[in-house]
């Protein structure tokens, strides 16, 4: 008897334990997901942006930039920059949508930020990208030869790459220092 009830408990556990959905075997199911932030492109968050617009551009995705962000961008680079509308249709497809473009039919070599826009480049970014001086010459220097309007006491913010260990093996930087 009890050897009989030892039995049915066990089976019974593992009936219990069983299910018949197992979603095709590809997890737990669906689930939702809240975007918290995002930054592909530097620049636009941080310096192009007013803080109180931050949460609005780290909640929605690249497809509303063009309604979204543009307008806040295009008006950033007229009033604190200066910038004619030349300047900022030239510009206007580096930093809208916010995404970090990278071409992989272009040449490796020439990886770095913003380099897809300004000169054909690869894109993406380097260690060794200094992506705030790039993104403050972007905004306030002559990176696409406007020097009429630049500023360029504000394209630096004066702190230099500090970490001349960067190999080529994982995990390519050295420790903190």
């Amino acid at each position: 008897m009890k050897l009989r009830l030892l039995v049915l408990a066990t089976v019974g556990l593992l009936a219990a334990a069983c299910s018949d959905n197992d979603n095709g075997g590809t997890g737990p199911g669906t689930r939702m997901y809240n975007q918290v932030q995002r930054l592909g492109n530097p620049l636009v968050s941080e310096v192009l942006l007013q803080k109180r617009d931050h949460a609005v551009h780290g909640s929605i995705g690249p497809d509303q930039d063009a309604t979204l962000v543009a307008p806040l961008v295009v008006d950033f680079m007229t009033t604190v920059a200066g910038r004619d509308p030349a300047y900022i249709q030239a510009i206007a497809p580096a930093l809208i949508p916010d995404v970090l473009v990278v071409d992989t039919s272009k040449d490796p070599s020439t990886a770095g930020w913003l380099s897809t826009t300004l000169s054909g480049g690869y894109g993406g970014r380097t260690l060794q990208n200094d992506v705030v001086d790039l993104a403050l010459t972007a905004v306030f220097g002559s990176a696409l030869g406007d020097a009429a309007h630049a500023t360029p006491e504000l394209t630096t913010d004066n702190v230099g790459f500090d970490s001349p260990n960067v190999t080529s093996s994982f995990p390519y930087l050295a420790p903190p220092n």
